[in-house]
């Protein structure tokens, strides 16, 4: 683990925005007021990542650290005082923050011949941290891994120590989820064999086999596994979220022919076969192959899944699997849950609230007109 000193974290560009933001920063939220982080970036190729207050409409900025490349997820602490924020494929990094203090902590690196996928997530008590990655240079075998780092939060700071991992069952693991016992860990392996050496090429397209894996976080035993079927061994499973009863929703992103037809949502329950849901077209066709992230509403009754490459965001009923709303957004990807809906971001800097009430979006004003938002959103 390499931890920063002050030269270091200034010349990580840190930004903290203090006086009326007091009220999202100390002692958490106050009724109406929310926070959620964002991995960023601006228009001179910097790389960020934010945390953001919005009340009544409005948005504010509270701060934003550098990061030293683009990030993809940022994983929150269950005690809503520190974060972790990932690299995006194939980097190395992991940048950990308080959103209290404002500061960066630490920042360290997986080993050697490892990369990230962009995605973690913590134990339900907060002790351990779980990420996945690839063994790149296993080119023979399944290189899919979890890494699982011990959390210390002594002092008020999160610190990351790593003491294991374990195969995924799979290659290219991407999102993973904590299952609502607390125990099992959802893993969504895409399929897609990558090098740091060919950045984002992806080397197998013609032997892809996507599943979604699920695993006991303390010993890394497979529990069980599904696989697509095989005319769809191309739609690399990449995004995913688990409701209260332990519905698993997945987004795919596929990787064949652009004229084929093929799923990309999927839902899964423990013991039974993959639900493949095909929206009635114009939708299915405007969804561009690629779904770029997946998020049951607070209730656990619909889902939303972003297409931003199709500058759509679908809404899904979690019973009949029946698309129940389709609206045009452009680059919006990033959905998070929230009482009346989903909040949601676009790499355009937009920022808005889908009404699930009303089945309409209300746009949200913002201080912040700099940032063009990454594919993930997460509330503090």
């Amino acid at each position: 683990m390499t931890n920063l000193d002050r030269r270091q974290l200034l010349s990580l560009g840190l930004i903290l925005f203090s006086g009326s933001t007091a009220v999202c920063v100390a002692g958490g939220q106050k009724s109406g007021v929310r926070r959620f982080a964002s991995a960023a970036s601006d228009r001179n190729d910097q790389h960020w990542v934010s945390v953001l207050c919005e009340e009544n409409g409005s948005v504010r900025l509270l701060m934003k650290l550098q990061l030293p490349g683009r990030g993809h997820h940022v994983a929150i602490h269950p005690d809503g005082n520190g974060f972790v924020a990932i690299a995006r494929r194939p980097g190395n990094w992991l940048v950990i923050g308080s959103p209290d203090t404002g500061g960066i902590t630490s920042q360290i690196r997986v080993p050697d011949d490892r990369h990230l996928y962009g995605h973690g997530v913590f134990s339900k008590d907060g002790s351990y941290f779980y990420t996945t990655e690839s063994d790149f240079n296993d080119r023979e075998n399944e290189n899919g891994l979890v890494g699982v780092w011990e959390v210390n939060t002594s002092g008020g700071e999160i610190r990351l120590h790593r003491v294991a991992e374990f195969p995924t069952f799979g290659t290219g693991p991407h999102e993973l989820v904590l299952m609502p016992d607390g125990q099992t860990l959802a893993i969504a392996n895409g399929g897609m064999r990558t090098h740091p050496e060919s950045e984002r090429e992806v080397l197998n397209l013609d032997t892809m086999l996507p599943s979604l894996a699920y695993l006991d976080a303390a010993s890394g035993k497979l529990l069980e596994q599904q696989f697509l079927p095989g005319d769809y061994h191309q739609a690399s499973i990449r995004h995913m979220d688990v409701n209260a009863q332990g519905m698993v929703a997945l987004g795919m992103q596929f990787q064949g022919e652009p004229w084929q037809q093929v799923p990309l949502i999927a839902t899964h329950n423990r013991g039974e076969a993959f639900r493949l849901l095909l929206a009635d077209e114009p939708v299915q066709g405007q969804m561009q192959q690629y779904v770029g992230s997946v998020r049951f509403s607070v209730h656990g009754h619909t889902f939303m899944a972003s297409c931003p490459r199709g500058n759509q965001l679908t809404v899904w009923d979690t019973v009949s699997g029946k698309l129940l709303d389709s609206v045009r957004s452009r680059d919006g990807c990033g959905v998070c849950a929230v009482e009346e809906g989903f909040l949601f971001t676009a790499g355009t800097g937009k920022l808005a609230l889908y009404n699930l009430g009303r089945l309409s979006v209300e746009e949200l004003t913002s201080d912040e007109s700099g940032l063009m938002w990454d594919n993930h959103l997460s509330i503090v």
